[in-house]
């Protein structure tokens, strides 16, 4: 919470008191995104508004201050702090807003007083306060998605909205009001787009009006083009516009109805046809010749846009008509449940509350609106327990008893809106613990063989109902294949399997349960396996190739066809062939084509890419093989440009044979080439050499460059050697830059043209367009580019902008012509040069006048004394009014206003007033003058005119004017002119006033006043400010002499004062430094810059010389200065490359000696530097480093490698020191090339040591103009650059596994080495993948290759290597091929059963001959594709009864079961399964393959049961008791029962049958443990003889069969009734309130409908309801008044009596009685209010008396009920009725008024008691007397004298506390005004007076002696008092302090204290 403490004196406090002020509201607002601790903006809260009165009379003394403090939500985000000299209350942010999170405060100031705690209300609400969060742009637009696609008829209409784009912004305002290109959004068709197939892509962007604007990402907008049908393209004749028709039709409509009918139509006769959608697929068909739009099939809630097409009948013309059909919906869709998982279970405690969530059903419904609104109902069972909300579908219990473990069937249905009712679901709720349930009641799930062991396939999780850990179990799993995760569910693979050697389907059944013996269920869950991919296609060869494929090959020849092979089977081995090279296409079937033309001139001649094989299963597999095509060459290209354009630079001056370029061409076919330039040479400025590619300048003539730049188009063309059909060429192009010399200055032509004429008007906003300047400057490309600016000082702000491009120059900042009149600006024009060269214009811009100030007279009001004999026509008095504007604006005429008669007239161009009338009747005449300027602005001023009598004469001035003439530098306070005038009258003194002005000539503001001088009644003008000659040059002053006569009677004159300039203004520069610049070489004498200084002294003040300071650096020698002018001119001749730069220091000095101080006779000046510099000229050429260079590169080295980098030097700089390098010659074939900008040498084509050995380069450096050559020499290095290659590209061999006697020979590959004069001795082989140098072996020398162990086909099949072979005997370079080496199988693996000892199956008792049980198959590890050594059959070996033979049974029959020899697929063999005799069976099964090789398997098959024997109870009979006040729910007895079935077969359900007819038992079954218990569901009551015994019949059953018990239940009494009272409430009538005690009220009687003592009552009244025992009742039930009454205490009793009777526990019911009282006049009338009326004195009698602030009415009030209260009567007693002091006033409206009679005198009388005697209107009437006071308030109407006191203290040794002495004496009859005590004349030092209270202080250890001291005592009114105070310090002795006495006075402190001061010692004994 933010607080602020306010010092007290900013706290106005209110005395009087007031009614409280409604709380004031403020407002304000902050930016969002501003910085913590901004200020919120409009809000300032001004301390006098806030109701602070109670910071005045609530403080205690050493309370904390009283503080504010800012409550409501979000207060923290702001802070309260006070400004002090302002006296508000203002508000900071604390943290960064932000609007879209949060854009308006709703805040409340509080006043705290003392500490506040945090979260805790302040004291007072004082203001109310609301801020706003304005918003910044701070949010882009952002479209809802990134982008959008749709499809578009290519028929549709031009300009038609194919769509619409919308944008959304966080921000607010014209922040959020974006727009787009178009505005709407729409995106329209504006072209075309017919037979467009590719798609149409762009981007939109929204844009919003913010500031700055911010734009949104682009939204992409794809277009698909979608072509009509075919046949529609056929149809001749003009497409016309397209027509759109939209219809509704509801869903329920028949089939055959007509929707719409297209006609009329445009055509006399037309047919229709329907386009789209297809016939087949559209719900709609249009009849031919009608135009029936015919519903064909039912229709769904959906819109399908249709399109029909009409053709004219015989015609060519059609248009298109677009219907859109919008399916209105109708309730056809039924509430479907949807809940999960099912069935729908739930559980509940049994002693749930009432209200207590069970379950939520949920249901959907297809429909809209009011027909897919669902409500849910509870349609049966429950026995009213549950109930349902019918609109959330919650299942609560209703709070009637739950019977434990029962389960609760409850049927529901869901409702849509219009009745429409879903089916039943049942829902089973138990009131206790179930078992878990699956959220499925069985799992299938299909996996991919291969699926990794350990890997979850699917979880089957289970919901807990007791909220228990669950564990999860596998009873059946076949063949252990499977494991589940105990506690999580996650059933996995224990082995990975092969769908071709496993079978394909498992039944597992999972068991959840939450503990070892607790509640459990099962699952089944079906697990299939699918075939999955796992082969990959391999082609017959890694490498295919095909050589001497001629480049001219056509598209349709087939080059050469690949194969693969793919393992698997069906639509997996089914191969389709790719391949992502762009150059050749692939058929299907693996022939390879050409895609396009074929080229020889390529790396190596070569095309290498990768085919790929592509299966067709549902994840498909890749393999890949690579294609080799080689190319013959032959002449089919163009020669190729190392660059397709060439960019160069040559300078303008540039000189013949001046080397341009190095164009440089190659063949692909090696062909050679001659260069021509074919177009851009017109002028014949550029050469080229033929041969070489050399484009130099022309030698003669000279060459004559002209412009920017030439473009030159050079073609190359081949000899065609190669044999080509023609000669080919190609062109390039040479941009050659021509570099100007920056050698001309920009010039501002028209710049004195600017200086005439260049003003703008005044008043005009910032950016108002001034003037656009122009420079030329005569160079060529960014040297003639010109950028303009300003030169100013650096620490001046711009009065005006430029352009920097345009030249546009506009203001800054609003002007003020009256302030200044016209601004010097020097404008810069620079180029863009690398050593840019400046131009100036210096010009004044003028400031045009606009009328915008009115006439200001001289004088505020002009006053005259005029003789009454004054003649008509005598001019009296001038009139002048000054307009600030000029010309016209300022031309001013006069008028007076017209009253009549018209005595005085004014000049209307002079402003003389003049008489007009005679004025000898008139004494006085006021008159307005109004001055008019030209623009009809005014103002007026008043004319005073006193009529004088003859006799009466006024002052006469000695002068009528005066005139002094003083300088502007005259300081303050210096006399400037004496004037006097003298009276003629008896007294001559007079009084002077200098006249207020108007206008700075009338001291306006103040520069004069005047100063009266009383040796000789003069006066005296004194400057009072300081004046400036620049402002104002002259003044006019009005005096005024006015005598001292009973008339007074005044005179005036005039006072010219002129100031003369004096020298006072420094000449100061434009800027405080210039820069300007000179061309080396450029002549001695040239004109360099101009510089400019303002001196606004006028004459030779203003007088300015020029000159340049000497400098230690003797920069100055070389230039000379104008003095007059300021231009600077060189005297020598620069060198840029000796020195750059010049720096000179210029002064400016004014004409005459300087007034300013320190200046000592010397006149003002200025200083200012110039910055030459010296622009650069291309006069030096580059020089290389070296001569000649050398370097060695190895022939392999990579195409771009840098071999060397030459670089030359050039003393020029920028432009003129670019260098450009070239090679010139020596360059065979173009292997090498060199960067242009930086020298470096690079390989540009692969080197050959056998074709070139050494090249000798010609390197050319130039910088456009001169040039310099070296050489280069590269010697290129023999390097072995031919790789070994292999005889084949891939090898084949096979091997067969199991072969003994290692090393075994394999197969011998073989490789050559390429290269001239290698040794193939020297090859080196090497086997490299996995199993080289442990399976296999290669010789190195020979490459031959053996198996060195023992293979295993079963363990790899197939194995690959990569064979290298190196040259250089291993150290060389590598050529490879690829191994393949085949293991071939023999039969050494005998069948497995997968499953080994735990194969399981399942198969019901008594399933049919023939019945699948389980898949037994076996695995053979043996090759399945070649041979039969995997070909298995399947026999039984033998079945036992699987619990007999754990101890050792024997066989059962052996044709129980049957199994198929192929797939091992057992069945059942023999009828008669009985589980009950045999459980499961263990079947031995052996497979046998092809070679005679054998395996067994166990499988176990389990019998499950089939429920085929009914339930029975184990008692045969049963009886129980129970109390009739058993709780529901209770428990009655325990059966059990048995079934010889297992699992759900044998889970027993218990219920009553019979005997119960009212409901009153039910049993809950325990299914699992077989049990059940019979508990009670409704209460009992005995005393219904129908309830005493009942006779049941329970039920057993399982899922088919039941069997009957007989039980008696019998039923004890329980006292169970309370008290009842007839009525239980009772209303009375009223009493009257003095009633006498023991009156009878009322007699109270209840009833109980047990007997015996239980039906015995005693009866009592709650104390609650008579907390002060006002009654009492008897044990009959009498009711009556135990105390008195009183109806103003309580109007009405509500008296609650409780009947107890005596069973045990006891139970007690009760009665309210309600006993209303009537009135009794017993109360009599009292103030309203404390009323405290104040009448003060001195004030005339009568006067109504106000008894509060707020009215002058008495009024009263009574707490009697209204029959006894108002109308009140007042009055005063007798002997106060005819009293002079007041008079009381009974208005007769229960109001009365009281009078002041007189007139009072505080001082006799303070105050008055007067007795009020105040009746009511009750019956009998009640009167009392009450006494107001009445105060006299005092008024300050006695005056204060002076008093003096004399005070004597002790001390004691010296010391002695800081003590308060009392009140300063100053004798004063009145004691309510204010005065105030300051010390007169000398302030003691040791003594403190307080200046409000006049309380003295002593200090503290004040020195003993005697002080006396004044104070002067004011109170505003009456004059001062000083009062004397002396006060006598002496030291005590210490016998005094031990003899001492104390006094104690009483009375009034000032009328008796200080009196006694004079006489009395004080004694001070507190301190000691």
């Amino acid at each position: 919470m933010i607080w602020v403490t306010f010092l007290p004196f900013l706290m106005p406090c209110v005395a009087a008191n007031r009614t409280s002020d409604p709380v004031p509201f403020f407002h304000g607002h902050v930016f969002e995104n501003s910085s913590p601790g901004s200020r919120v903006n409009g809000l300032s809260v001004p301390l006098k508004r806030l109701n602070s009165r109670r910071l005045c009379g609530t403080a205690q003394p050493g309370s904390a201050a009283a503080h504010y403090k800012l409550l409501g939500d979000g207060s923290e985000d702001f802070r309260v702090f006070a400004h002090h000299k302002r006296g508000h209350v203002l508000l900071k942010t604390t943290q960064t807003l932000d609007r879209e999170e949060r854009a308006e405060y709703a805040l409340s100031l509080g006043l705290c007083y003392g500490q506040c705690a945090a979260g805790e209300d302040a004291s007072e609400l004082v203001a109310s306060i609301k801020v706003d969060v304005l918003d910044t742009n701070d949010h882009q637009p952002v479209f809802p998605s990134a982008n959008m696609k749709l499809d578009l008829d290519d028929a549709t209409a031009l300009r038609a909205a194919i769509c619409s784009l919308s944008a959304r912004d966080g921000d607010s305002g014209k922040n959020a009001d974006f727009y787009a290109v178009p505005k709407t959004g729409d995106i329209l068709l504006v072209d075309s787009i017919l037979g467009l197939e590719e798609p149409i892509k762009f981007q939109v962007f929204a844009r919003d009006r913010g500031w700055p604007p911010r734009t949104s990402q682009g939204v992409s907008v794809e277009i698909n083009p979608r072509q009509w049908p075919a046949a529609r393209s056929a149809t001749p004749g003009p497409r016309q516009q397209v027509e759109a028709q939209a219809r509704n039709v509801s869903e329920d409509a028949g089939i055959g109805s007509v929707v719409v009918n297209l006609n009329p139509v445009r055509f006399q006769s037309a047919a229709f046809e329907l386009v789209e959608p297809e016939l087949e697929s559209s719900p709609v068909s249009v009849s031919r010749d009608g135009g029936d739009v015919v519903i064909m099939r039912r229709l769904d809630r959906e819109t399908e846009p249709l399109s029909c097409k009409e053709v004219h009948w015989g015609g060519l013309e059609w248009y298109l008509v677009r219907v859109e059909l919008t399916v209105t919906d109708v309730n056809d869709n039924i509430p479907e449940w949807s809940m999960v998982p099912a069935p729908y279970l739930a559980v509940v405690s049994p002693d749930a509350t009432a209200g207590s969530l069970v379950y939520k059903l949920i249901a959907q419904d297809g429909d809209e609106g009011l027909n897919g609104e669902v409500e849910y109902f509870l349609s049966d069972g429950g026995d009213g327990r549950f109930e349902v909300d019918r609109k959330s579908g919650q299942i609560r219990t209703t709070g009637l008893p739950l019977q434990r473990d029962r389960e609760y069937l409850l049927t529901v249905v869901a409702a849509d809106g219009l009745g429409s009712r879903s089916a039943p679901a049942i829902i089973s709720v138990v009131a206790g613990a179930r078992p878990p349930q699956f959220t499925n009641a069985s799992f299938t799930i299909a996996i991919p063989e291969n699926t990794p062991e350990g890997q979850p396939f699917l979880v089957t999780p289970a919901v807990s109902f007791q909220k228990k850990p669950i564990s999860y179990s596998l009873l059946i799993n076949p063949s252990s294949l499977f494991s589940i995760s105990a506690d999580t569910g996650e059933i996995s693979l224990t082995r990975t399997i092969d769908y071709e050697s496993d079978q394909h389907r498992y039944l597992l059944l999972v068991r959840a349960s939450e503990g070892q013996d607790s509640m459990s269920s099962a699952a089944e869950v079906r697990v299939v396996i699918v075939d999955e991919n796992d082969c990959v296609p391999e082609f017959l060869q890694s490498i295919y190739s095909k050589d001497g494929v001629p480049e001219t090959v056509t598209t349709a020849t087939s080059l050469l066809q690949v194969s693969a092979n793919d393992c698997d089977s069906g639509p997996n081995a089914d191969l389709t062939y790719y391949t992502l090279s762009p150059d050749f296409i692939i058929s299907p079937h693996g022939t390879i084509f050409p895609a396009g033309p074929l080229d020889y001139e390529r790396p190596n001649h070569l095309y290498e890419f990768v085919v790929m094989a592509i299966d067709k299963g549902e994840v498909p597999r890749t393999g890949t093989t690579t294609v080799r095509i080689r190319m013959a060459n032959v002449n089919d290209e163009a020669p190729e440009f190392s660059q397709h354009i060439y960019r160069t630079f040559v300078s303008e001056d540039a000189g013949p044979n001046t080397l341009v370029a190095t164009v440089l061409a190659k063949d692909p076919d090696g062909d050679g080439i001659t260069y021509k330039i074919t177009t851009g040479n017109d002028e014949g400025n550029f050469v080229i050499d033929s041969q070489k590619g050399l484009i130099r300048l022309r030698s003669s003539p000279p060459p004559r460059l002209q412009g920017v730049e030439y473009v030159l188009n050079v073609t190359a063309t081949d000899d065609n050697s190669s044999g080509g059909p023609q000669a080919l060429a190609s062109t390039a192009q040479v941009i050659v830059g021509v570099d100007d010399v920056n050698n001309n200055k920009p010039v501002f032509e028209q710049c004195q043209q600017y200086r005439e004429s260049t003003a703008v008007l005044e008043n005009q906003p910032a950016g108002s367009f001034v003037l656009q300047v122009h420079a030329v400057d005569a160079d060529e490309g960014s040297n003639g580019r010109v950028t303009y600016g300003f030169m100013h000082k650096d620490s001046t702000v711009p009065a005006f902008s430029i352009h920097p491009d345009t030249g546009v120059i506009v203001t800054a900042r609003k002007f003020d012509r009256e302030r200044q009149r016209e601004y010097a600006v020097t404008v810069t024009a620079t180029d863009q040069a690398a050593d840019p060269l400046i131009g100036i214009c210096q010009l004044n811009i003028l400031i045009l006048d606009q009328n915008d100030n009115s006439p200001k007279f001289e004088n505020l009001r002009y006053e005259y004394f005029l003789r009454e004999d004054t003649m008509i026509g005598t001019s009296f008095l001038r009139v002048a009014a000054h307009d600030d504007d000029f010309g016209s604006n300022a031309a001013v005429t006069y008028t007076m206003s017209g009253e009549q008669p018209e005595y005085l007239r004014v000049n209307p161009l002079t402003g003389w007033v003049y008489v007009n009338q005679p004025i000898s009747q008139r004494t006085y005449i006021t008159r307005e003058i109004v001055a008019t300027d030209g623009g009809n602005k005014s103002s007026s001023v008043e004319l005073a005119v006193t009529i004088t009598n003859v006799k009466n004469q006024p002052p006469q001035w000695e002068k009528d004017t005066y005139s002094v003439v003083i300088p502007e530098n005259t300081v303050r306070d210096t006399p400037v002119v004496t004037i006097k005038a003298t009276s003629p009258l008896g007294d001559p003194r007079v009084t002077y006033n200098l006249e207020d002005g108007m206008v700075p000539e009338t001291n306006m503001p103040v520069r004069f006043y005047l100063t009266p001088n009383r040796e000789d009644g003069s006066a005296s003008i004194l400057v009072a400010e300081p004046l400036d000659y620049e402002t104002t040059r002259n003044f006019i002053l009005r005096v005024r002499a006015q005598n001292v006569a009973a008339v007074p009677l005044a005179a005036f004159t005039t006072v010219y004062v002129n100031v003369t300039d004096v020298n006072d203004n420094v000449p100061f520069f434009t800027s405080s430094i210039y820069e300007a610049s000179v061309t080396e070489g450029a002549e001695s004498g040239t004109l360099i810059f101009q510089v400019s200084a303002n001196d606004l002294d006028l004459g030779l003040n203003g007088k300015i010389s020029y000159s340049l300071l000497e400098d230690r650096s003797g920069d100055h020698k070389y230039f000379r200065i104008d003095s007059e002018l300021g231009f600077i001119y060189s005297q020598a001749v620069f060198d840029r490359e000796t020195k750059s730069s010049y720096l000179l220091e210029v002064q400016s000095v004014d004409g005459w000696e300087s007034s300013r101080p320190g200046k000592h006779g010397q006149p003002n000046s200025d200083t200012a530097y110039v910055r030459v510099f010296i622009s650069d000229v291309n006069d030096n050429k580059p020089v290389f480093a070296q001569a000649s260079y050398e370097v060695d590169v190895d022939e392999d080295a990579d195409v771009g490698f840098a071999i060397l980098t030459v670089s030359a030097n050039d003393g020029d700089e920028g432009g003129n020191a670019k260098l450009r390098y070239q090679i010139t010659s020596g360059n065979t074939g173009g292997v090498f090339d060199v960067e242009p900008e930086v020298g470096t040498i690079f390989i540009a084509q692969p080197l050959d040591y056998e074709q070139n050995k050494r090249y000798k380069l010609h390197v050319l450096a130039s910088d456009g103009k001169w040039e310099d050559y070296t050489t280069v020499t590269v010697n290129v290095v023999n390097k072995n650059d031919e790789s070994p290659v292999f005889t084949v590209n891939e090898y084949y061999g096979s091997v067969t596994e199991e072969l003994d006697g290692s090393p075994v020979f394999v197969l011998q590959v073989t490789a050559s080495d390429p290269d001239k004069d290698a040794d193939q001795e020297a090859l080196r082989y090497s086997l490299h993948g996995q199993g080289a140098e442990s399976e296999f072996i290669i010789d190195e020398v020979t490459g031959k290759i053996y198996a060195q162990r023992t293979l295993d086909r079963e363990e790899r099949a197939v194995w690959r290597f990569v064979v290298l072979a190196t040259d250089e005997g291993g150290e060389g370079l590598t050529g490879f091929t690829d191994v393949i080496i085949n293991v071939w199988d023999i039969n050494d693996n005998a069948p497995v059963f997968p499953c080994a000892l735990s194969c399981h199956g399942d198969v019901a008792e008594n399933s049919a001959i023939g019945t699948s049980v389980m898949e037994m198959t076996a695995t053979d590890l043996d090759d399945s594709a070649v041979g039969q050594n995997a070909v298995l059959s399947y026999r039984i070996m033998g079945i036992l009864d699987a619990t007999n033979a754990k101890v050792g049974g024997v066989p059962t029959i052996s044709d129980m079961f049957t199994i198929n020899p192929t797939t091992g697929t057992i069945t059942v063999g023999l009828g008669g399964l009985d589980r009950e005799q045999v459980e499961s069976y263990l079947v031995l099964v052996e497979a046998r393959d092809g070679g005679g090789m054998t395996g067994t398997g166990t499988a176990t098959v389990q019998i499950t049961d089939v429920n085929d024997h009914a339930p029975r109870f184990i008692d045969h009979s049963c009886q129980a008791r129970i109390s009739e006040n058993s709780e529901p729910n209770a428990q009655v007895l325990e059966l059990a029962a048995e079934d010889r079935d297992t699992g759900e077969n044998a889970q027993l359900t218990f219920s009553v049958v019979a005997g119960d007819q009212e409901q009153k038992f039910y049993m809950v079954s325990h299914k699992q443990e077989q049990r059940g218990v019979l508990r009670l569901k409704k209460r009992l009551d005995y005393e219904r003889h129908s309830e005493q015994k009942f006779n049941l019949t329970l039920k057993v059953e399982d899922l088919d069969f039941s069997s009957f018990l007989h039980c008696v239940v019998e039923v004890e009494d329980y006292n169970d009734h309370t008290p009842v009272f007839i009525p239980h409430f009772l209303s009375l009538a009223p009493l009257p309130e003095d009633v006498s005690v023991g009156t009878s009220v009322a007699r109270m009687v209840a009833s109980d409908s047990d007997s015996g003592q239980n039906r015995e009552i005693t009866y009592s009244l709650s104390e609650d309801s008579d907390p002060e025992g006002l009654f009492s009742i008897d044990q009959s039930g009498l009711l009556s008044v135990a105390r008195p009454l009183d109806r103003e205490k309580t109007a009405q009793h509500h008296l609650v009596v409780i009947a107890t009777d005596h069973g045990m526990p006891a139970l007690t019911g009760s009665a309210t009685v309600q006993l209303p009282l009537l009135d009794v006049n017993d109360n009599g009338p009292e103030f309203e209010a404390a009323y405290s009326p104040v009448v003060f004195e001195n004030v005339a009698g009568p006067q109504v008396v106000r008894l509060n602030q707020t009215s002058a009415l008495l009024r009263a009030v009574d707490q009697d009920s209204p029959e006894n209260g108002p109308p009140f009567h007042f009055t005063v007693p007798p002997e106060y009725r005819y009293s002079n002091d007041f008079y009381l006033q009974d208005n007769l409206n229960g109001t009365s008024t009281l009078t002041a009679l007189r007139t009072f005198d505080r001082e006799r009388q303070k105050e008055f008691l007067l007795p009020i005697v105040m009746s009511d209107s009750g019956h009998p009437a009640k009167t009392v007397t009450s006494t107001l006071t009445v105060t006299i308030g005092d008024q300050n109407d006695h005056a204060h004298m002076a008093g003096e006191k004399q005070i004597s203290i002790n001390s004691h040794r010296g010391r002695m506390p800081t003590t308060v002495l009392g009140k300063v004496y100053a004798p004063d009859p009145d004691d309510w005004d204010n005065k105030t005590y300051v010390f007169e004349g000398h302030m003691p030092s040791y003594f403190i007076l307080n200046k409000r209270t006049g309380f003295l202080i002593i200090k503290e250890n004040t020195p003993p002696g005697t002080y006396q001291f004044q104070v002067r005592v004011s109170d505003g009114i009456w004059p001062d008092a000083v009062s004397t105070v002396t006060v006598y310090l002496r030291e005590l002795r210490d016998e005094a302090i031990y003899n001492s006495a104390s006094l104690r006075l009483a009375g009034e402190r000032d009328s008796f204290c200080w009196k006694c001061l004079t006489c009395l010692t004080l004694w001070l004994s507190g301190y000691f």
